[in-house]
């Protein structure tokens, strides 16, 4: 382990040593595999969690709401290293809390990393900040969890309820109201249920990044203490802004595959190919191979409102409208988040290098337009710290790929030397 590289890191947190464009510290990847951990590491105990909301009409059945279920896990370490604060985790799409537990690769086990190597632990990032001392709750979305193996990917349907499956007018009609304001919702019931009375860092993996700027003015009663990301992004609306900017397409041929309302996205391995998704730092190897090893816990599917919410397509609002029949209220509300809600806070975002959508789009135009510092630069008069780091070798799951005990490592130390210095 090099002390000289977590003295760079630090140096770059508490005091902007090293930063460059205002916010922006490019770590080298030496630095990366050699960061040692910011607090002795500690044993963990497991605790799954499930909370459940109702909201939204059944058409089937008039005088009753759906009713949605969510579920988490919850890690306690045997010796917190800071007190009264919890980390929540949220995936993004077509993924669920094991995507923070555990890796490809890895084995499905909670090992004891106070007394294993915990770089030849190969488990998730979620064990290895509970291990730091941090607790830590790992969420899955209504519908994305399910205590079986999944069936074939073009067999699996959501579990909206944990161990029913919908038939296929159900499954239509609770898609046209899978919105994110449900989601919110029931993201705010888990955590001020399970976490009561504490102070939370939320990190929403890509699609997931969305539900930071949206809990305070939906209602969330635990304190958000600043903006913490790995390949997260930004507000849908602010993502317009980029997608105007940037886009190669129209709004129209943008949002054409997303027309079918009432459907989910289903995850392949040409897919993730295509999406930029394959690295040179995956140990499992071929992306045929990813899916292979985690088809039978990893839904590989997203519902298509979710994907229209996030990504901006508004121009298809007024048949949402028409076939969720909400009102606009429940809808989009990702346009809604308030950046006023930043003031007073530090944002903390990680990005790598090979990462497709959060950092090598738009950067043909100039690094203003790579989406992660685009955003950045909109959070700028808000947020009184920004600190973009930059890894090399990473693609957008660097935190299921080789050395992710030391992306954890980079987030314990920013709660330890930056947000809560």
């Amino acid at each position: 382990m090099s002390q000289d590289a977590i003295n760079r890191l630090v140096a770059a947190l508490k005091h902007g040593t090293g930063l460059l464009d205002d916010f922006i510290y490019y770590m080298t990847f030496d630095d990366y595999k050699t960061l040692p951990d910011p607090f002795a590491r500690t044993e963990f105990t497991v605790q799954e969690v499930q909370q459940t909301i109702h909201r939204y009409a059944n058409p089937e059945k008039s005088a009753e709401l759906f009713q949605w279920d969510i579920h988490g896990r919850l890690f306690k370490p045997a010796k917190a290293s800071i007190g009264n604060i919890a980390v929540v985790m949220i995936h993004g799409g077509a993924a669920n809390e094991y995507e923070f537990i555990f890796t490809p690769d890895g084995p499905e086990e909670y090992p004891d990393l106070s007394r294993t190597d915990p770089a030849a632990a190969r488990v998730g990032v979620a064990q290895h900040i509970a291990s730091l001392g941090i607790p830590v709750l790992a969420v899955s979305l209504p519908g994305h969890y399910s205590r079986k193996p999944w069936l074939p990917i073009a067999e699996r349907r959501p579990e909206f309820v944990i161990g029913e499956t919908p038939g296929d007018t159900e499954l239509r009609n609770r898609l046209a109201v899978y919105t994110f304001r449900m989601c919110t919702e029931a993201i705010r019931t888990l955590v001020e249920r399970t976490l009561p009375d504490q102070a939370i860092f939320m990190w929403g993996h890509s699609t997931g990044g969305e539900y930071f700027y949206l809990m305070e003015q939906y209602g969330l009663k635990n304190r958000l203490i600043g903006g913490l990301g790995f390949g997260t992004g930004m507000p849908a609306w602010v993502r317009k802004e980029w997608d105007l900017a940037c886009a190669t397409k129209s709004a129209e041929e943008r949002a054409a595959p997303f027309r079918n309302l009432t459907d989910l996205s289903r995850r392949s391995p040409k897919g993730y190919i295509k999406s930029g998704y394959v690295g040179p730092n995956q140990p499992w190897g071929s992306a045929e191979n990813w899916f292979e090893l985690e088809n039978h816990r990893r839904p590989q599917f997203k519902p298509f409102l979710q994907d229209i919410e996030h990504s901006a397509h508004d121009i298809l609002m007024p048949e949402i409208r028409r076939i969720s029949g909400l009102p606009d209220e429940e809808l989009f509300i990702t346009y809604k988040s308030d950046l006023n809600r930043l003031r007073g806070k530090k944002m903390l975002h990680i990005v790598g290098e090979y990462d497709k959508g959060h950092w090598i789009e738009g950067g043909e135009k100039g690094l203003e337009f790579r989406r992660e510092v685009y955003a950045f630069k909109r959070f700028a008069p808000y947020a009184v710290g920004l600190r973009l780091l930059h890894i090399p070798n990473l693609t957008h799951y660097g935190h299921v790929e080789s050395h992710n005990e030391r992306l954890a490592n980079i987030m314990v130390t920013g709660f330890k030397e930056y947000f809560l210095d």
